[in-house]
């Protein structure tokens, strides 16, 4: 949580520096940015920090979907662990294993805010996926493969808070926080040790504003000066009701 909030203000801080050099007539009111029925296509890479018990973990996650009027995404996630870690169970000494979880869900994210740079949305997904577990026996001096076994179809709802910045109109990075809950397989141990709160980092690419920073480059300007419009509008709103008397 530290890391996230360490992010969260160095993001803030340069977001409102930029904002500081940009100069517009408040005045003048510029056209809204037209938001079409696809307004554009997500392409996403996640990397979760997780906790299996007291062992940290990795999950590496691809999006891929659309984005319908610039508040509603939908599409699939695909998540994999990089790599088999260890399970360590509460009051279980006579087990050794180590697991690996797959899984892929249908998500669905809403934005409630919205600025040229930044974002905050609200996501939740569901889906379904296998976990890999390997076996060891414990009563040798160097723990000894004993088998594998292959849970399937473990059930998962995912929900999460994420917030985003702009480095650049096509390519944004952003972080999060949230929660999977398992469910659907038989083994206490593992649906306990993958029900866990989760932080994650995001690099998202935005094929649309790709194609309109090559295409069509003023519209990503006429973008940008209406947020800063709208931005310097609220300003002087707020300040006008502080100084009411």
């Amino acid at each position: 949580m530290r890391s996230l909030l360490t992010i969260s203000i160095l993001l803030f801080s340069f977001s409102i520096a930029l904002s500081q050099t940009e100069g517009s007539d408040v005045s003048k009111v510029p056209e809204p940015p037209k938001a079409g029925f696809i307004s554009n296509v997500v392409f996403q890479f996640d990397n979760r920090n997780e906790r299996y018990y007291e062992t940290r973990g990795r999950m590496n996650g691809l999006k891929l979907g659309l984005e319908f009027k610039k508040r509603l995404r939908t599409g699939f996630g695909f998540y994999a662990n990089n790599d088999h870690f260890i399970i360590s169970e509460p009051k279980v000494a006579d087990r050794t294993r180590t697991a690996r979880f797959n899984y892929a869900t249908f998500f669905a994210e809403i934005v409630f805010y919205r600025s040229f740079r930044w974002e905050l949305s609200t996501a939740g997904a569901i889906g379904s996926g296998q976990i890999e577990v390997n076996n060891y026996a414990t009563n040798e001096m160097i723990p000894k493969p004993i088998g594998v076994e292959l849970f399937e179809d473990a059930k998962i709802r995912d929900i999460g808070l994420n917030a985003q910045f702009k480095i650049f109109p096509w390519l944004g990075i952003g972080t999060g926080v949230g929660y999977r809950h398992v469910n659907g397989i038989s083994d206490v141990g593992l649906l306990e040790a993958y029900r866990d709160p989760y932080l994650d980092f995001k690099l998202k690419f935005f094929l649309g504003y790709a194609v309109k920073s090559i295409f069509n480059p003023d519209a990503i300007e006429a973008e940008k000066e209406y947020y800063d419009w709208r931005r310097k509008k609220r300003h002087e709103a707020f300040k006008s009701w502080l100084n009411h008397d």
